[in-house]
């Protein structure tokens, strides 16, 4: 049985957690914390997913939830993940992040903490999205130049950051696929404005429309044919059951950062 505390647990994906938590025979739910000051604190968090009482409360003390952990999941916001990841090095707990959007000092952060204990971390915790990863990278290896590539995602209004992770996530396999440098051929074109790219670009266009939890097209193109590989989360569980599954796994693992083609056997 795998012991896990959940961060962030009254928000959209935290709940989400929750509810898959009680899904999956091997995970038990043991803590649950949000930020101090939160207006939820001190309820039962199975009533606020929606379901029965689950005997956890929310708390906003994290050394205490993992007292009885064996691995905490972090869907915060990203100055939050340096503490979480720090506390649960020093505590020796194995952590999986599915938080985006980490400035290079907090990655630095992340990367030390996996020095110490197993660390999944993930753009896009979804089972499906991985196998995207690693078609989108074939498929660039084998198609190679000739082709306009477009990563087109689309997000509901609420997500603050642009690209999402899983966008630039999506166009770094492409450019390894190609051999080429992300960053040497990367294009933000948010709201795809734009009606043509420099030859050899990676373009990632952002929509936010609606309630949208995540779409996402790598499309290689030219003057002949279009190839286009989707991919469309109709629930935020697609993560979290993803996030779970990782959870599960990592613990058995040596300190040090994994991605989750390494969860998925696809690295």
């Amino acid at each position: 049985m795998t012991k896990i505390v959940i961060t962030g647990a009254a928000g959209r994906m935290g709940l989400a957690l929750i509810r898959c938590s009680q899904q999956r025979d091997g995970i038990e739910l043991v803590g649950a914390t949000e930020r101090a000051g939160h207006e939820a604190l001190g309820q039962d968090v199975g009533v606020l997913a929606g379901l029965d009482s689950l005997g956890v409360v929310l708390t906003s003390d994290l050394r205490e939830a993992l007292a009885a952990a064996d691995v905490v999941i972090d869907f915060t916001y990203h100055t939050a993940v340096p503490g979480i990841a720090t506390l649960a090095a020093e505590l020796g707990r194995a952590v999986v992040i599915g938080t985006t959007a980490l400035d290079d000092e907090e990655c630095s952060v992340v990367e030390r903490a996996a020095g110490k204990v197993p660390v999944v971390w993930a753009p896009n915790m979804s089972l499906g999205v991985n196998l995207l990863f690693a078609v989108a990278k074939r498929a660039a290896s084998v198609l190679g130049a000739g082709y306009q590539v477009t990563v087109d995602e689309t997000h509901h209004v609420h997500k603050l950051d642009a690209p999402s992770g899983t966008a630039l996530r999506l166009g770094e396999k492409v450019a390894e696929g190609a051999g080429v440098r992300f960053d040497d051929v990367m294009i933000h074109d948010e709201g795809g404005q734009q009606d043509r790219y420099p030859e050899g670009s990676i373009a990632i266009r952002s929509f936010r429309e609606g309630e949208v939890v995540g779409d996402h097209t790598v499309a290689f193109e030219n003057a002949v044919e279009r190839v286009s590989l989707t991919h469309n989360a109709f629930s935020r569980d697609a993560l979290a059951m993803g996030a779970l599954h990782a959870a599960e796994w990592v613990c058995s693992r040596r300190a040090r950062l994994y991605a989750m083609q390494d969860v998925l056997g696809l690295s």
